[in-house]
């Protein structure tokens, strides 16, 4: 784990100072404040031994001011790290399991579609990353390695503009990570234990940090604190292998249930590349945890922390080879040396016993060493009457 992420965005630029145009209607009304964030964020690991991903969610509304939308992630992110999910959503099934309600496809565009859900209607916007999406790099001396990610202005302008204000916006993006990035969340401590044991106990904590401002690489501060979102909610998901035993975390999740891998199987292929030797279903033997912080009505949450730990046992088998070729090794030394000795002392006293006979009485002496102490010891915890 190092460092927290933000999230935050510019307003719109406007030559009329104060005001935005409404091209469609050519009327002019005060510039508008800071858009309404509902996050969804999804954290998917145990998947490959090459990344994990994370899966970002940005529920807009009241976004008419919004001019572009940032969020920085604290490690190096390569320039094909990002992956439009938009079409995923097109699956009845999975857009159901997004949004945790009913939702119908309503209607479609070029560049979205419509969807119809108790609550109201929302435009998914389709994506393209090369032009729509922007990566820049940022590496602080205080905190290393980092990436913001912007939806630049074209994609902010379609949402900003819409005729209906009041409406929802909703984009969704894959963050493969890679390399030094896949542990970006997380942090192991193994037992420094030894013996024979072809388990190895491993304790993993996995924390998820959003706008801690303390954590803030410098040069981003001012601009985070100055372009602060109303963040309305944070939704969070930790999906992971069940071999993974939760233990500790930060607050009680709302939910915990086994992952619907027929549900999830096509969404989690999403950008990855195909493979002969990959299982069939990505999502099977996976467990799903959800933490969720909603701010009060009319109130925005000024950061989000999610903290859990995890045990799990990993095979250690060359360690366990390694220590029974040693241990075996020192026992056939330490038996010549005894069969040495017997026959030195034979031959001191004017009998040398043959080989096998040399080797009973090293294998008695050596019994008697171990279990000599083994068994003074037993007597010595009999329970007294």
């Amino acid at each position: 784990m190092n460092g927290t992420l933000a999230l935050w965005f510019e307003p719109r630029s406007d030559p009329e100072k104060g005001f935005l145009r409404n091209i469609s209607k050519n009327v002019r009304r005060p510039l508008a404040a800071a858009p309404i964030v509902r996050l969804h964020v999804n954290l998917w690991r145990d998947l490959d031994k090459a990344f994990n991903f994370l899966d970002v969610g940005f529920l807009l509304s009241e976004a008419s001011g919004l001019g572009r939308l940032y969020l920085y992630l604290p490690a190096a992110l390569a320039t094909d790290a990002i992956v439009d999910l938009s079409g995923a959503l097109k699956d009845a099934d999975t857009l159901n399991a997004v949004f945790n309600e009913v939702a119908e496809i309503d209607g479609e565009a070029d560049d979205h579609f419509t969807v119809k859900t108790a609550s109201g209607k929302r435009k998914i916007h389709h994506v393209d990353v090369q032009r729509e999406v922007q990566l820049t790099p940022m590496n602080s001396p205080e905190r290393g390695q980092g990436t913001v990610i912007a939806l630049n202005s074209d994609l902010c302008a379609r949402i900003a503009g819409d005729v209906d204000h009041n409406g929802e916006h909703y984009v969704r993006l894959r963050i493969f990570l890679r390399g030094d990035a896949r542990s970006l969340f997380t942090t192991e401590d193994q037992t420094r234990g030894v013996g024979l044991s072809l388990l190895q106990d491993v304790l993993e904590t996995t924390e998820f940090r959003l706008n801690e401002s303390r954590s803030y690489p410098p040069s981003m501060l001012e601009r985070a604190s100055r372009g602060r979102v109303r963040l309305a909610s944070v939704h969070y998901f930790l999906i992971r292998s069940r071999d993974f035993q939760i233990g500790s975390q930060h607050a009680t999740f709302r939910k915990v249930r086994n992952l619907e891998d027929d549900i999830w199987d096509g969404y989690l292929a999403v950008g990855q590349p195909s493979s002969a030797g990959r299982r069939p279903r990505l999502g099977e033997g996976m467990i799903i945890y959800q933490w969720r912080e909603i701010a009060e009505k009319g109130k925005s949450l000024d950061d989000f922390i999610a903290y859990a730990s995890f045990r799990t046992a990993r095979p250690k088998i060359p360690a366990f080879l390694i220590a029974i070729v040693a241990i075996g090794g020192l026992g056939s030394a330490i038996l010549n040396m005894t069969t040495n000795l017997i026959a030195s002392l034979g031959s001191t006293f004017g009998w040398v016993p043959g080989p096998l006979l040399q080797n009973v009485i090293a294998a008695g002496v050596l019994a008697a060493f171990v279990g000599l102490p083994m068994a003074v010891s037993a007597v010595r915890n009999q329970p007294k009457r």
